[in-house]
């Protein structure tokens, strides 16, 4: 076994374990915008370690310079599901998306300058 082998493997296997951990933090999660974070993983930890995987086995050709553009779309693309659903998992909870006064987090709104020694 070479070290370009061993390589792959440890990637690949860093590939897997980063969905499976995705998989078992979605499924642990109370509710859905927890279980959106661990999504994230294997969007991004799995994308970049299969795009060095890809690297490491075909070298610098076309093929590994398309699982880089893949890569990116997906990570950029997961950025903006993850936004996107919990936008909507918080207007089916409370019936809008906008913060309002009575949240439970902070927001600042724009225009309005806050108070020295807050």
């Amino acid at each position: 076994m070479t070290a370009w082998t061993l390589a792959q493997a440890v990637l690949l296997g860093i590939v897997v374990l980063s969905c499976w951990l995705g998989v078992l933090g979605t499924w642990r999660m109370r509710d859905a915008t927890q279980s959106l974070h661990f999504i994230t993983l294997p969007a991004t930890a799995g994308a970049v370690a299969l795009t060095a995987a890809v690297f490491i086995a075909t070298g610098n050709g076309i093929t590994a310079w398309k699982t880089v553009l893949i890569a990116i779309v997906m990570i950029t693309l997961n950025s903006v599901g993850m936004h996107a659903s919990a936008r909507a998992f918080r207007a089916r909870q409370l019936g809008h998306w906008e913060p309002r006064n009575g949240d439970s987090f902070e927001w600042v709104r724009a225009g309005v300058e806050e108070e020295p020694g807050k």
